[in-house]
């Protein structure tokens, strides 16, 4: 891409989890532990590819219908209390995150977040990194529409919040879901991060950088430093 790319860009939506905040070791770690509790067994970067923010709602529907049985009890509500649990003990942003939110605020260029999570894990999280306020009344969660990602409802949701056309915003996304989801609602620039410290090696960054061009990012990049240069 020759411009940089946030040329031409009205808003910006940010995936949450793996690209504002460094929780999917937390999130995926715990949804490991789900799936064996239930006998199902999988390795970190199938996990990776296919669960990174994926609603929660499609996950129980996966373990349903790979045991036949309800996962309930183990999974959501086994796993949320977990995740909860695990992140009061803390949070740390995704380097560069505050100084790309700094700059879009210097630039009056409106944001906001579309997430898999549930809202009260949003909140815990924003409040432990001390950026609820930022994100007060631009903050979506897939609850709070039809379909969850991979479906396009909470990109159109975002943009229509914040009266933007999903051709002039920006998507900021770790997930493969996401992607697809960005992808579907027409946004006019996907760009996937692969910084979170779940892509813990060389390998798998590279892995999910490709899957994440495979599901129609435009642009992949290591640290968010990038979107600021």
């Amino acid at each position: 891409m020759n411009s940089h790319p946030l040329s031409g860009i009205k808003a910006v939506i940010f995936d949450f989890d793996g690209v504002l905040v460094d929780s999917e070791p937390i999130s995926l770690g715990e949804l490991k532990n789900s799936f064996e509790e239930h006998g199902i067994q999988m390795e970190w970067s199938a996990l990776v590819k296919g669960f990174l923010g994926t609603a929660p709602r499609d996950i129980t529907r996966f373990m349903h219908e790979k045991t036949g049985r309800d996962p309930a009890g183990v999974f959501p509500e086994g796993w949320h209390k977990r995740v909860m649990e695990r992140m009061e003990q803390g949070l740390t942003m995704i380097s560069g995150a505050e100084a790309l939110l700094d700059k879009l605020d210097a630039e009056n260029v409106p944001y906001c977040i579309a997430s898999g999570s549930s809202p009260d894990r949003l909140q815990l999280a924003l409040s432990k990194i001390g950026q609820e306020k930022r994100f007060e009344g631009r903050c979506f969660s897939t609850e709070m529409v039809p379909n969850g990602k991979p479906a396009p409802d909470i990109f159109l949701h975002a943009a229509k919040a914040l009266n933007v056309d999903p051709k002039d915003c920006m998507v900021v996304e770790d997930g493969i879901a996401g992607t697809v989801g960005a992808k579907a609602a027409g946004v006019g620039r996907i760009v996937g991060l692969v910084g979170g410290s779940h892509l813990n090696d060389e390998e798998l960054r590279a892995m999910h950088g490709k899957a994440l061009t495979e599901a129609g990012s435009d642009l992949i990049i290591e640290t968010l430093d990038e979107l600021l240069a």
